[in-house]
């Protein structure tokens, strides 16, 4: 039970930010970019955080296009959690 009451609060708190979203616009024209030279965290395939240093290159481009770039490691580290509990709670 206690399962599911996370669940549905977690869903409700992704249905606030889907209004915020959709009362605010896209939401993409709020989504932080490094500058060039400028550190950046990210999330890699283990939902650990890392950090690169902007040079534009094919990583950096790459990192850019999935929005997978984050101004702090608390930022990324927020969003790594919160993929984990969407991967915990799917159903197939």
């Amino acid at each position: 039970m206690k399962e599911l009451e996370e669940t549905i609060t977690f869903l409700e708190q992704q249905i606030e930010k889907l209004k915020e979203i959709r009362d605010n616009g896209s939401g993409e024209e709020n989504i932080w970019r490094p500058r060039y030279n400028e550190r950046y965290y990210f999330i890699d395939s283990y939902f650990s955080i890392g950090n690169m240093t902007m040079f534009s290159d094919n990583i950096d481009r790459l990192q850019l296009e999935r929005n997978n770039c984050f101004q702090t490691a608390e930022e990324a580290q927020k969003y790594a959690e919160h993929f984990k509990q969407i991967l915990k709670n799917r159903e197939l």
